[in-house]
């Protein structure tokens, strides 16, 4: 368990750390320069966290980039009335004089730290050239900071690591470096831009323990970009909400979740699936944020506000509200919902049924599936060990049903989902569907019965041709297996984005013209084009807004219910796969470690990683984040080329005994259903510290 450290108690300071008044920001098109940040105003005080959050599109990124000169020049216009930071104002200084204070008094964490990190430097050379531009140091002084930048933000032997290069370190680990090389030089203010948004929720909980850590002991300000509003309420002191370019709510965290000024965070608010009801279709923001060109004259979110009125079309400026400040004309009168948000662990609505009868033989049933892959020397290409990605796994899907896996990245979820539609060739194992044992099939006879079983992927836009039209990426299939093609098929394809909730008339248009949940709606449709019975999801919304992601949801919820199929949907997050599963099974290195009944998983987690993963999960109230007591796991999954002895997660398990070591966990039957693989529930506790009721009370 953790030790949560509370957020700095803040001075009433004289002058803010950072002043931005009336930001602007506009970039060259076709149709001349489009202005896609407007009036965007906030203070930062020292040692304060600031919140930045809007879904994509809202300006958040553009903003910070502008704030510290780092958008291109020739494509892009900035202006402001001031940006003000310690005393000097950064619209007057020299390139020159600005890129003295990025990286030394203001540096900037990116989203990906991946295509921000060299990669043909190692760690250690990229932090320490910080150093010595911003600081004169020398080299051994440099390189010797560097270890010990590595050390504090929590990478092991840092004198080791630091001597490796980027695609060495895991994705969390790259994260820890990015941090490393932004605090190098101890600047006063941090700009942490989604720094946790392509993490999985444990991954991402060691970060934000890690900067809440770091900027106490540091006492820098922090101005922290996300779409989660459960981030925000773990982290910040105070937040901005962005729509379409402006600020719409400005107010104490607090506050926020108590009772939102803008129905825009209202509805951010509602759409988060750890407040839904089970049940009950998740809450969603109709539409999308518009495009610079398409900016409403009046309020901007007014198209898709549900309280939008006659007033809306009016221009509005920030005005005062209970809480702050809100781009609300009607912020006097109007009543928001704003109540207090359920904590993640608690459910007053018993679960849906999903028209499945349990008496149904399976449609799908794994029995021992794994998969090696050889790894091989660089010179001889001799087999000099193997990674053991998927092992022993064992699961079934019954018509009209869905199986949700969810684990780390690591885990083997996507394995299995390549596996069983043979994308990749199983080491071991046996997968049946309705009856046929797929791993016997010859390529032949797999072709066609791939109709029955079809994929959605994680990023829709790699897995779209970009040079292919919406026809004939959703027709392909069709021209496949069934020889469709022309008009017949166009038809087909119009039918099938109706389907989705899209329109006929983008049949030719190309994937790039469209937004992220809309390519995923296209990729679904592409999926449902052979009427398949069984669909696989491998992480379909992770890279989604929380309103997108909702939305998809839904689709899905809709089209299992219409088309009675059945879904394994494969995520890291178990507050979105409660809400979509029947059945939920957690994944570690490869194999499972808990599985059984959606909510029974969800509410009364047997495993002390699934507690962990739920733990893990932010939670939409200010209140109840701060005080609820976190398992933060130590380090990141271990390999699976040398795999731990005994239970495979006895090396990160707080609760771990002298017989987790030696000995593989059997499977165990708990209440509810649920199947678990723990000696908690068959050894019981054999070391002092670790008491049984402890555990159980510690995942309720």
């Amino acid at each position: 368990m953790s030790a949560r450290s509370e957020p700095r108690a803040l001075a009433e300071p004289s002058e803010p750390l950072l002043s931005v008044r009336s930001l602007c920001v506009d970039f060259a098109s076709a149709d001349g320069w489009l202005r896609a940040v407007e009036d965007v105003s906030f203070d930062v005080a020292p040692g304060e966290v600031l919140g930045v959050v809007g879904e994509s599109g809202s300006g958040k990124s553009v903003s910070s980039l502008a704030v510290l000169d780092l958008l291109p020049h020739r494509a892009s216009r900035v202006s402001a009335e001031s940006i003000r930071f310690d005393g000097r104002e950064l619209t007057q200084l020299s390139a020159e004089e600005m890129r003295r204070i990025r990286g030394g008094e203001i540096s900037m964490i990116f989203q990906e730290p991946m295509t921000s990190l060299n990669p043909a430097y190692t760690v250690g050379n990229q932090i320490a050239e910080t150093v010595r531009v911003h600081w004169g140091a020398s080299r051994k002084h440099a390189w010797r900071h560097a270890v010990e930048m590595l050390d504090r933000v929590g990478i092991p032997d840092p004198h080791r690591r630091v001597k490796d290069y980027p695609h060495a370190f895991s994705g969390g680990m790259r994260q820890r470096a990015m941090i490393a090389m932004a605090l190098s030089c101890g600047p006063k203010l941090l700009i942490a831009d989604e720094p946790t948004t392509a993490l999985d929720v444990t991954i991402q909980a060691q970060i934000l323990e890690l900067i809440r850590g770091l900027q106490s002991e540091f006492g820098m300000a922090v101005v922290f970009v996300t779409h989660d509003l459960g981030v925000v309420a773990d982290i910040c002191n105070r937040v901005v909400v962005m729509y379409a370019g402006q600020v719409v709510e400005h107010s104490n965290v607090a506050d926020v979740y108590i009772r939102p000024s803008h129905p825009y965070t209202e509805g951010l608010l509602e759409s988060m699936p750890q407040v839904a009801e089970l049940g009950k279709p998740l809450t969603v923001i109709p539409g999308q944020v518009p495009r610079p060109q398409d900016f409403a004259t009046g309020c901007r979110f007014g198209p898709r506000c549900k309280y939008e009125s006659e007033a809306c079309a009016q221009p509005v400026s920030l005005l005062e509200s209970p809480s702050g400040m809100s781009r609300c004309v009607k912020v006097k009168d109007l009543e928001l919902s704003g109540t207090r948000w359920r904590a993640v662990t608690g459910s007053t609505t018993a679960p849906s049924e999903n028209g499945r009868a349990d008496t149904h033989d399976p449609l799908l049933r794994v029995r021992g599936l794994a998969k090696e892959f050889p790894v091989q020397s660089s010179v001889l290409r001799r087999v000099v060990g193997r990674v053991r990605a998927v092992d022993g796994v064992d699961f079934e899907v019954a018509p009209g049903e869905t199986l949700g896996l969810v684990g780390e990245s690591g885990s083997g979820k996507s394995t299995v989902a390549r596996l069983l539609l043979r994308l990749l060739e199983p080491t071991r194992g046996t997968i049946e569907f309705d009856g046929t044992d797929i791993t016997t099939l010859s390529r032949r006879d797999l072709r066609k019965f791939r109709r029955n079983m079809q994929i959605v992927f994680q990023d829709p836009y790699s897995s779209l041709d970009p040079r292919s039209t919406i026809a004939e990426t959703v027709g392909e299939p069709l021209e496949v297996h069934l020889g469709m093609k022309g008009a017949p098929r166009d038809e087909r394809v119009a039918m099938l984005l109706e389907r989705v909730g899209l329109g006929r008339h983008l049949l030719r248009r190309f994937p790039h013209e469209f937004s992220g949940g809309q390519r995923q709606r296209i990729a679904i449709a592409r999926a449902l084009a052979l009427d398949p019975r069984l669909v696989i999801c491998d992480e379909p919304v992770s890279s989604l807004d929380v309103s997108t992601q909702s939305q998809v949801i839904n689709l899905l919820k809709e089209l299992q219910s219409e088309l009675e199929l059945a879904y394994v949907f494969i995520a890291h997050d178990l507050s979105v796969v409660r809400h979509i599963s029947d059945r939920i099974g957690v994944m570690y290195l490869g194999r499972i470690v808990e599985i059984g009944d959606a909510e029974q998983v969800y509410t009364r987690a047997r495993h002390p990683y699934t507690a962990a993963l739920l733990s893990a999960i932010p939670v939409p109230d200010h209140v109840a984040q701060r005080q609820r007591e976190r398992i933060v796991l130590e380090g990141d999954v271990p390999s699976p080329l040398n795999p731990p002895s005994g239970c495979r997660f006895h090396t990160r398990c707080p609760y771990a005994m002298e017989i987790c070591a030696v000995e593989d966990p059997p499977a165990s039957s708990a209440p509810g259903g649920t199947t678990v693989y723990c000696h908690l529930h068959t050894s019981g506790p054999r070391l002092a510290g670790a008491p049984l009721a402890e555990y159980a009370g510690a995942t309720i």
